[in-house]
């Protein structure tokens, strides 16, 4: 569990890893990232309340989303590893129990994820399931890379199948996407059918509370961190995706006529796409040349679920 000033909402999430039923061990890691609120005395309260149970990674200074996602996994020494942020909950009892009995009996399974429901501040469901329907299903590792990222909160995985992290994973912004494609060279992703867990889209969630183009920025950096990764294996899939994000970042930048961002970008997209003999630069230069782009295409990301 990562967390940063979540002191609105980190009782709840302590307690739904609290209230997992299981015939196993479970070990609450929490990676508090020096929050500027009680976040980390509403922590310690709780390490009180259940001694052995929770252990605490702090710093005394705010190190980053990033940094203490990496440290808290990897402080991280059981056989199974669940990821749940300091804003969100699980609401099934069994999550824990059911998701490690598949990959006990899949050993071609590396990770296990499942429905989750969206609410609002007060817990109030905006979306029934998150998880796209034609996403409800077993996926391969080309499904993930390619196309999906599953809910992390709704995620377990092996622990241990990873001997290293790359040093791009650092500086990514969506380090779960990374990740689960990186767990998928050792098995494929189940799916549990059903929902145990509701995210929390607010005013302060990281993900949620940023611009649609920060959000572009970010899943572009992510999938060229993964194309170069992934080498030639997916070069087709991953490209299709950093075609979009190039294009939809290009057009609003052109558009706002902030042509000192444009350039520089659209230089980098000539660089990838020379290395990837893309096809895609064309066809863009072409309608940038004749007037024709458009701002209609301009979307929602269509590789994250959040």
């Amino acid at each position: 569990m990562i967390t940063y000033r979540h002191e609105q909402y980190i009782g709840q999430a302590i307690e739904s890893v609290m209230a997992q039923e299981t015939d196993f061990a479970v070990e609450l890691v929490i990676g508090e990232d020096c929050s500027p609120d009680n976040t980390r005395a509403v922590i310690q309260q709780y390490q009180k309340r259940f001694p052995g149970r929770i252990r605490i990674i702090t710093a005394e200074q705010n190190v980053g989303m990033m940094p203490n996602f990496i440290r808290t996994y990897l402080a991280c020494t059981g056989q199974y590893v669940a990821m749940l942020e300091g804003d969100d909950y699980w609401t099934d009892p069994h999550k824990l129990r059911d998701q490690v009995a598949i990959l006990d009996q899949n050993p071609d399974v590396v990770l296990c994820f499942a429905g989750c429901a969206e609410v609002d501040e007060q817990g109030q469901i905006l979306k029934e399931n998150f998880v796209p329907s034609a996403y409800r299903r077993d996926l391969s590792q080309l499904e993930i890379v390619g196309s999906y990222c599953p809910p992390t909160l709704s995620v377990l995985f092996r622990n241990h199948v990873l001997t290293n992290l790359p040093p791009a994973f650092a500086v990514v912004g969506n380090g779960d996407y990374f990740l689960f494609g990186m767990l998928t060279d050792f098995g494929h992703a189940a799916y549990l059918p059903r929902s145990v867990a509701h995210y929390r889209r607010h005013g302060g969630g990281v993900w949620s509370a940023q611009s649609l183009e920060n959000q572009y920025r970010s899943n572009l950096n992510t999938k060229l961190a993964m194309l170069r990764y992934f080498g030639g294996r997916y070069q087709a899939a991953i490209m299709h995706n950093v075609n979009w994000y190039y294009v939809q970042l290009l057009t609003l930048l052109w558009h706002q006529g902030r042509r000192a961002e444009f350039w520089p970008l659209y230089r980098d997209f000539i660089r990838i796409s020379l290395q990837t003999l893309n096809k895609e630069l064309p066809a863009f230069t072409l309608r940038l040349l004749t007037g024709r782009l458009s701002t209609s295409a301009l979307a929602i990301a269509p590789t994250r679920s959040y």
